[in-house]
């Protein structure tokens, strides 16, 4: 059994608890934990832990196996170091960090303990993504020649961390860098990006424009986090290959507890090959969260380095994050390094 603790009781905290208590006897959150009282305990009760407002007060616990990272983007490195150095395996959601350095620091610390780190890449766990790339590798349509994905929210109003660039990094950062993870696992790493952006009431870039450049292909990306509140929060992805086109569109209803996404999902994959008969594919639906954390604990039982969502997808993606974040600033193209 996965002796795990969570840190942190927001919109991730409760969707990872829910993962793990689907994985039954395999594993028993033990410990959550949040500055927020009430948000632990409310996390706790869902899957029989103990709260605790002190954030990282379980990374003390010796029974502790792995540590589910949940918190505030900025607060990742520090809660990272001090898990390894206290010999756990951690799962980390989404963005690895702020900075190259903060995620470097990762990384290292990950090696140094020779604990599991894997990070929140959840759209490789998801079953559209997941039969793109299947198709993409095996070369159904030809080469990939042009890759183009949105991501549009609603603004965030169920934590304060998040609108705020400085915490966040942004739409590049905290929303963004699930599609150039797509990108990257489809293409390759990208050499330069040229990004522009509308502004969201002087608290920064809020809607993001992004073109960018790889090695025989190229690829566009939109990303917002201030949609209206009644616009259903939106993604999809589109792949222009030598033989045609994969595209997959995800639409949810907003969510009442927190968080972007509620119910009245709709989803689909299509596929049209150059010949004709486009045709919608059949996919099976699953929680990609729950298939996320299903593996990491697989990982952690098997004693064994994962694939999808390590720590260096995670920070690769980052880097595209962090270029065009300096694109936006200097307003030219940047080289992603």
């Amino acid at each position: 059994m996965v002796e795990v603790a969570i840190l942190g009781a927001g919109f991730m905290g409760n969707t990872h608890a829910a993962g793990w208590k689907a994985l039954g006897p395999r594993a028993r959150v033990r410990w959550i934990s949040s500055r927020s009282g009430q948000k632990a305990a409310r996390v706790a009760e869902r899957v029989g832990a103990q709260p605790t407002t002190d954030l990282l007060a379980p990374l003390e616990d010796p029974s502790i196996v792995a540590v589910d990272v949940c918190l505030p983007t900025s607060l990742h490195r520090e809660a990272c170091e001090r898990a390894f150095a206290a010999g756990k395996h951690v799962l980390l959601e989404k963005p690895l960090a702020l900075t190259r350095e903060d995620a470097d620091a990762i990384l290292a610390a990950s090696e140094r303990a020779g604990r599991i780190l894997a990070v929140g890449l959840v759209l490789r766990f998801s079953a559209e993504y997941v039969e793109i790339e299947r198709r993409v590798r095996a070369r159904d349509l030809g080469r990939p020649m042009m890759v183009s994905t949105y991501r549009l929210s609603p603004a965030p109003d169920w934590n304060d961390w998040m609108r705020d660039p400085a915490q966040s990094g942004g739409p590049a950062v905290d929303l963004l860098i699930h599609d150039f993870d797509q990108m990257n696992w489809l293409l390759g790493r990208p050499k330069q990006v040229y990004a522009r952006a509308g502004a969201a009431e002087g608290r920064g870039p809020g809607h993001v424009l992004t073109l960018l450049e790889y090695d025989g292909a190229e690829a566009v990306a939109e990303g917002s986090l201030i949609m209206p509140r009644s616009y259903p929060f939106s993604a999809g992805i589109r792949v222009l290959c030598q033989g045609g086109v994969l595209e997959h569109g995800f639409r949810a209803g907003p969510a009442g507890d927190g968080g972007n996404i509620g119910g009245s999902v709709t989803r689909s994959l299509r596929l049209s090959p150059a010949a004709g008969g486009s045709e919608l594919l059949p996919v099976q639906e699953y929680d990609p969260w729950a298939a996320e954390i299903a593996y990491f604990a697989a990982c952690v039982e098997e004693g064994r380095r994962p694939l999808r969502g390590t720590g260096e997808q995670a920070r690769d993606a980052l880097l595209v994050s962090l270029a065009v974040n300096r694109s936006l600033a200097s307003g030219r193209p940047e080289r992603v390094m």
